[in-house]
């Protein structure tokens, strides 16, 4: 095995701080402005939750097929219990980032996080 030179230690800090950078920008776009969670049934949204006024849970029961209890607290979302066969929307997990989804395939139900930024604009074209 050779042995690094300089230069080559060099490259690879350029390239971890790089990666680094990159990383921390995609992190701070995407945390940006408020969390709203919307929650969609059959491609019908029921319910929209404003995640960071959330003070207290909130417990969302949806009958129907398969049922689901959706709980809201402390900036995040997520399925406490479903009655579908695979239960997988419950291992989701939590979820409070713009972007982020949870669904529930069986139910037809799907978590959608959205930011809602001060500056709404898309892009400038001039």
């Amino acid at each position: 095995m050779k042995k690094l030179k300089p230069g080559d230690i060099l490259i690879f800090a350029v390239i971890i701080c790089i990666s680094v950078a990159i990383f921390a920008s995609f992190r701070i776009r995407t945390g940006a402005g408020h969390a709203v969670a919307q929650i969609i049934r059959d491609g019908e949204v029921i319910r929209t939750i404003d995640l960071d006024q959330v003070d207290e849970p909130i417990i969302i029961e949806l009958k129907g097929k398969y049922n689901n209890i959706i709980i809201a607290e402390e900036r995040t979302i997520r399925f406490e219990r479903s009655d579908c066969p695979d239960r997988i929307c419950e291992k989701m997990g939590r979820i409070s980032r713009p972007g982020q989804t949870a669904v529930c395939v069986p139910a037809g139900v799907i978590i959608n996080i959205i930011g809602s930024a001060e500056d709404d604009t898309d892009i400038v074209i001039r």
